[in-house]
């Protein structure tokens, strides 16, 4: 029994060093909001502090040994109406302990009116 308690143990601590949570949480400026930004492994959400309401999902897929990723998701806005738009794009990262810097780009499709806007984005996260 003590050998199966230790074998658990010791792949317990083992696993616990090969997965890694990587969460930050900053802010952003950028078209078509700004606001507060949290990352938790490869999903990032966002939620707007201005008077445009708005909150958007994406999944960033990240380019081996470079600061440089590529993201999918979708961001709702209200601008007086509702506004959903698919958000494909690329972005970078650089990271100095513990704060990480980017700026991301996207071609914005505007579902409910099949409208296409380059937006950008840039800000900052402390990660813990």
């Amino acid at each position: 029994m003590n050998k199966v308690l230790g074998l658990i143990l010791a792949l317990g601590l083992g696993l616990s060093g090969i997965v890694k949570a990587d969460t930050g949480i900053g802010l952003f400026v950028g078209d078509p909001y700004w606001g507060v930004d949290i990352k938790h492994n490869d999903l990032r959400f966002n939620v707007s502090l201005d008077d445009r309401m708005g909150f958007g999902v994406n999944k960033i897929y990240g380019i081996q040994n470079t600061p440089l990723y590529f993201f999918i998701g979708g961001h709702y806005v209200d601008r007086n109406h509702h506004y959903i738009a698919v958000t494909p794009g690329i972005g970078a990262e650089f990271r100095v302990k513990p704060v990480g810097f980017y700026v991301d780009v996207t071609p914005a499709v505007y579902l409910d009116q099949f409208d296409i806007e380059l937006e950008a984005r840039a800000g900052f996260r402390v990660y813990f």
